[in-house]
């Protein structure tokens, strides 16, 4: 059995950049959390936003669309330059 697993499920690159989603139901509410990491080459930062979905299909999609735009420098507060 080899030790690579290959990329996680519903990630995808953009720039360079690994966006995966780590969405998650909060409890009790039926939403789905804006929460995914951005990775580079040897490093990586976990981003959280307000914004919440009504299914995690949603979510997934939400947080590749938040990722590629703190990838972009559009998201005021979240910057990539310590993974630079």
């Amino acid at each position: 059995m080899s030790g690579n697993l290959g990329p996680p499920v519903n990630s995808l690159t953009y720039h360079g950049w690994a966006i995966t989603p780590r969405t998650f139901q909060v409890r009790g509410s039926q939403q789905w959390t804006l929460d995914l990491v951005i990775a580079g080459r040897t490093k990586w930062h976990a981003f959280t936003g307000p914004k919440t979905f009504a299914t995690e299909a949603a979510a997934i999609h939400g947080c590749h669309e938040f990722g590629r735009r703190i990838i972009d420098g559009l998201e005021p507060y979240s910057s990539l330059e310590d993974l630079r």
